[in-house]
């Protein structure tokens, strides 16, 4: 039987949400809607056809991801893999302070069969590679920043994708309390191209952003780039409403760096209407792959205890 939420999982969601509600109100409350919905009804079909392709595309780099992580114990399908990543992604959205991530070991133990702390070193290890490649972004993107430390930071980067097994093993056999606690997350079971995958799901989801707000505001491609980078960075907050609204928007809006632009009245709705839209593409998805995708025999799931 599952445990009813207590008083203090109760006040964290509705912080949560007042947070959300609130930078929304803050940010749209000067904003001319009419002028923006003729902006939308402007952009072309195809447009709106090539971004949803695009944010698809980004759930099959992240399924690819996934059948390398887990190929090592039993193999599946791609659909079977992009099955499980956009429902793992639906749990996120639709659950505040990225409860859903707790889906993700749930789902593989359905899937791989797999126990719990080995689902956790994988989701950990995904989101390092997540996370590495969104430093590497920013650190690209961000204005005025001297050019030698983008370098620095792919150059280090680098080194530690293709540092040999060998000299992880060493570095993890230490006994300092920084290698125990590496030791629990990483694991190295997926290939490096893993890295190649993230970085493509990333550039997929974030040229989707860019490219309909620079659309919606003519705005530059740098700034919209950085706007979609900031919607991302966003969602580390500790306090998020449903599916990451108002603070995403607030997000995309610091970090496009137009504040003192006649855009700047614009851009919070503009960046509500593109996170919509994801959403809808997300969830849609999510939806059609729950209705007509099937998981795999569970008792062959189980089978392997490697």
């Amino acid at each position: 039987m599952t445990a009813l939420p207590t008083p203090k999982r109760w006040l964290k969601l509705l912080l949560g949400w007042s947070l959300g509600g609130i930078l929304l109100f803050w940010l749209t409350q000067k904003v001319d809607v009419a002028s923006l919905s003729q902006s939308a009804r402007q952009i072309p079909v195809w447009l709106w056809l090539l971004s949803t392709l695009l944010w698809l595309t980004s759930f099959v780099c992240r399924g690819l991801r996934v059948q390398q992580e887990w190929q090592w114990r039993r193999p599946v399908s791609l659909l079977v893999a992009v099955r499980l990543v956009l429902m793992h992604n639906a749990a996120v959205l639709l659950l505040p302070f990225r409860a859903g991530e707790a889906g993700y070991p749930l789902l593989v133990k359905q899937v791989f069969g797999a126990p719990l702390y080995q689902s956790l070193q994988s989701l950990m290890w995904l989101r390092i590679q997540d996370l590495g490649v969104l430093t590497l972004l920013a650190a690209w993107l961000w204005p005025e920043l001297h050019w030698a430390w983008p370098l620095l930071f792919t150059a280090g980067l680098l080194g530690l994708i293709f540092l040999p097994p060998s000299y992880w093993l060493i570095l993890l056999k230490r006994r300092t309390t920084w290698a125990k606690l590496l030791r629990k997350m990483l694991h190295r079971r997926a290939p490096r191209s893993a890295w190649l995958l993230s970085l493509a799901n990333w550039l997929c989801k974030l040229s989707v952003v860019a490219i309909l707000l620079s659309s919606l505001l003519a705005m530059s491609p740098q700034a919209a780039f950085q706007g979609a980078l900031g919607g991302e960075w966003a969602g580390l907050l500790p306090l998020q409403g449903p599916a990451g609204l108002g603070t995403y928007e607030a997000g995309v809006w610091l970090a496009a760096g137009l504040q003192e632009s006649s855009l700047a009245t614009q851009l919070p709705a503009a960046a509500l209407l593109v996170h919509v839209f994801c959403l809808a593409v997300s969830l849609g998805a999510a939806l059609l792959a729950f209705a007509f995708l099937r998981w795999p025999d569970p008792i062959a799931a189980n089978g392997d205890n490697r």
